[in-house]
């Protein structure tokens, strides 16, 4: 599945954090920002209230041990991700996405 395919992506950035900091693993956290984007949130709060609702869902494809990290948190993290190490695992995900669904990028995952 691509979701599987976005996560393998993910493990190639950077955690910006000190390792014995870390609550909410980078890639949790990229993991439910990318899918509420695509789901239609348009902020933070939006972010962490579609992680709440969608828990069980975003399980499926990243641990979420701790659960959903607070808007707060996840507006810190993903601001320190290098941008560009961002925009390069998601335009390799969409690629491989197009080649894997035979073109057909959006699917319903209800």
């Amino acid at each position: 599945m691509s979701l599987n395919v976005l996560t393998k992506h993910f493990e190639l950035i950077e955690d910006p954090r000190q390792k014995i900091k870390v609550i909410y693993p980078l890639h949790d956290v990229l993991f439910l920002t990318v899918a509420a984007i695509i789901a239609g949130c348009e902020g933070w709060e939006d972010i962490e209230d579609f992680g709440h609702c969608k828990l069980e869902w975003l399980r499926q494809y990243a641990p979420f041990k701790h659960g959903i990290p607070v808007h707060d948190t996840i507006a810190r993290l993903v601001s320190r991700v290098n941008p560009d190490a961002l925009h390069k695992c998601f335009v390799q995900w969409m690629k491989e996405t197009e080649t894997l669904t035979d073109n057909q990028v959006i699917k319903n995952f209800d």
